[in-house]
This record gives C-alpha cells, structure tokens and sequence, in this order.
C-alpha cells in the first residue's frame, strides 16, 4: 500500500497482552509512545479503566485510542445513571 501525503494516522505501535483465570485477570502492556525512530514519551499508559472491574488495554494510532476510551467510559458512565 502506498502512503499519500496527506496521509494522517500513524501507527503507534504498542504491545498489550492479557491472562485470565477463573478468579482473576493479569492485564500489561508497554509505556512508549513512538512513530519509527521518534520517541515521542515513555510515559504512556495504555491501559484506561472503565469501571470497578473493566479495564481495557489498546495499541495504535494513539487518537483511536483516547477516543475509544472516552466513548467507552461514556456509555459507561452514562449506563450507571439512574433518573428517578
């Protein structure tokens, strides 16, 4: 596949990987956040969670990241209330 100029999302990499059993969850993934040689941090959580036993562990372009979190968290959010 050949990339445009105006060619936006970049792959960010990232590794995640998750282990489950019967009464627990061990979720880990990589803190650096970089395009090719570029670093940009290495301070980086890919790890959002969403309510008391709901996490959620992504890699990539890291814009689809932060917008599937927040949508993520917001129906979460939103599936708590009550209205009365």
């Amino acid at each position: 596949m050949a990339l445009r100029g105006d060619w936006v999302y970049e792959n960010n990499g990232g590794t995640c990987v998750a282990i489950a059993g019967l009464d627990y969850c061990v979720l880990a993934a990589d803190t650096r956040l970089s395009v090719g040689y570029s670093i940009y941090t290495r301070d980086y959580s890919k790890i959002c969670k969403l309510a008391e036993k709901c996490v959620l562990a992504s890699s990539g372009f890291q814009g689809d990241m932060k917008a599937l979190q927040k949508n993520l968290a917001a129906r979460q959010l939103v599936s708590t209330v009550t209205f009365a």
